[in-house]
């Protein structure tokens, strides 16, 4: 019994305040004016790649700090996805430990990448304050968890 009990403390504890760092909001609290902002980010950078445009994303306040590094990748991330495709909005969540200082939302969308098939969704961080983009990444998994640190 004890063990059984110490085993329900131990999941409780690693399910309850694991390494969660976002926190989803409910679907008819996501505020429609930024995720259509996200919306229209991920159909500009597909259109962009389709046609080889790897010139600045012209309509959309890119944060600073990644701006430098997201054209730099921008040409061998459009050769190396192939054709892209958003099928569907799937979720979105807040960023905790932004909250009370620079809050940013993240959208996901269900996606398909042509010679990526394993990454099956498409993120995009949308700070609240002016609608910046704060970041786009593609993955298997939603990247709404900490990474484990590797010793």
């Amino acid at each position: 019994m004890k063990k059984l009990l110490l085993l329900g403390f131990i999941n409780l504890f690693v399910f309850g305040f694991g390494q969660k760092s976002y926190s989803k909001i409910n679907d008819s609290k996501v505020d429609k004016e930024r995720l259509k902002v996200g919306k229209s980010f991920i159909d500009e950078y597909i259109r962009k790649c389709h046609d080889k445009d790897y010139t600045e994303f012209k309509g959309f306040l890119i944060d600073k700090r990644i701006e430098s590094e997201l054209y730099k990748k921008f040409p061998k991330a459009c050769e190396e996805n192939g054709k892209m495709e958003v099928l569907n909005f799937n979720s979105a969540y807040t960023y905790d430990d932004f909250k009370g200082v620079d809050p940013v939302d993240v959208f996901i969308y269900d996606f398909k990448l042509e010679n990526l098939p394993k990454l099956k969704y498409a993120s995009v961080w949308v700070y609240e304050d002016k609608n910046v983009i704060g970041s786009i990444y593609f993955s298997e998994e939603k990247p709404i968890y900490k990474k484990k640190k590797r010793n």
